[in-house]
């Protein structure tokens, strides 16, 4: 089911709702350029033990461009307040918050804030510290735009391709990717300097990060983001094999089984 909702700001987002009547809630968020449809396999799987939510952040998917479709509108501080009207208004609780990438970064802050809503934080494709100068989220911003702009789908395939490692998966990325080419230069200029490894040495609820063997840019860039969880004794660090940026997509029954044991507690092999 597909519904619109009004936040404070006005800002209508697109988002998906199943397993109306369970009483614990997966929530899942996605990354720059993905949307809400990124979940559909997780739909089916858990839906029937859970109400599954997952929405389409602002400019993405079935969400409208911010008005004026300009890069301040697309903070993070944006983003996470929509996340929490959406909350709000479908009375949400007990909720297990899943993100990819950009939606992970986002979950940093939405559980720290409302951590009594919330039972487990599970992010992929995330880290909790990005150290590119902050000067550069201009030219990140402008690059993006420039390439989208002279090659749209040579540049946003290119950019799918990199996600995800298998065919169908591929096209299913190029195709949201293409939903979004008017938001991601803006959304991206976001990210290329932030932390939040306070939030996580302190976050009260238990949070697993999945490191996926392909997402090698990611992989690289969690030091930090370790160290951070090794002082936080609710923290754990968990596999995925064979699975690249988008890793639901890439291994859409493995990530099932292990978000699974995740949210059931049910764990038995994790790695600092």
């Amino acid at each position: 089911m597909s519904k619109l909702l009004n936040t404070i700001k006005k800002m209508k987002l697109d988002y998906f709702i199943s397993g109306t009547s369970n009483k614990e809630t997966i929530l899942f968020v996605h990354g720059a350029g993905a949307n809400a449809s990124q979940f559909e396999k997780q739909y089916q799987f858990f839906s029937d033990r859970y109400k599954v939510v997952s929405l389409s952040i602002r400019g993405h998917g079935g969400s409208p461009l911010p008005s004026p479709n300009v890069t301040p509108l697309y903070s993070l501080e944006h983003n996470v307040n929509d996340i929490i009207g959406l909350i709000e208004k479908l009375k949400l609780d007990n909720i297990h918050y899943v993100g990819n990438s950009t939606g992970g970064v986002l979950g940093y802050i939405v559980c720290t804030r409302m951590a009594d809503r919330f039972l487990s934080l599970t992010t992929f494709g995330t880290t909790g510290q990005m150290t590119l100068p902050a000067w550069s989220a201009g030219m990140v911003s402008a690059y993006d735009a420039f390439m989208i702009k002279l090659f749209r789908n040579k540049y946003l395939a290119f950019t799918a391709g990199y996600a995800v490692k298998s065919k169908e998966a591929k096209e299913k990325v190029f195709q949201m990717f293409l939903k979004a080419a008017d938001a991601i230069p803006h959304l991206r200029a976001h990210l290329v300097n932030y932390n939040f490894l306070a939030e996580i040495e302190k976050l009260p609820i238990p949070y697993y990060l999945i490191q996926c063997e392909y997402d090698k840019d990611i992989n690289k860039a969690l030091k930090t983001t370790l160290e951070a969880m090794s002082k936080n004794d609710k923290a754990e660090v968990v596999q995925l094999k064979g699975a690249g940026h988008i890793a639901n997509l890439d291994k859409p029954d493995e990530f099932n089984q292990l978000l699974l044991q995740i949210i059931t507690e049910k764990i038995i092999d994790t790695k600092r």
